[in-house]
């Protein structure tokens, strides 16, 4: 639905919002899983976008540029 840290942390930086987000590692509880996967299950591949979570459970991230924003927009280098 695109709302995702791209979208969404910027406009919480300019606007002094604070934000959280549901998953940090994709685990047990599958939050990376959209709601389309009770009918449309992820067994041979990841779904396209992520859902919540932000590393994968190597502590790689599921997507570098996201790692860096959250670095720039929280100024941890």
């Amino acid at each position: 639905m695109g709302s995702t840290f791209d979208t969404g942390l910027p406009i919480a930086k300019q606007e002094r919002v604070g934000a959280i987000n549901w998953g940090f590692v994709a685990g047990k509880t599958q939050t990376y899983l959209p709601w389309d996967s009770w009918e449309h299950p992820y067994v041979r591949d990841q779904p396209p976008v992520w859902f919540h979570e932000v590393l994968r459970p190597d502590g790689t991230p599921y997507r570098q540029a996201e790692v860096n924003l959250i670095r720039q927009l929280t100024g941890k280098q």
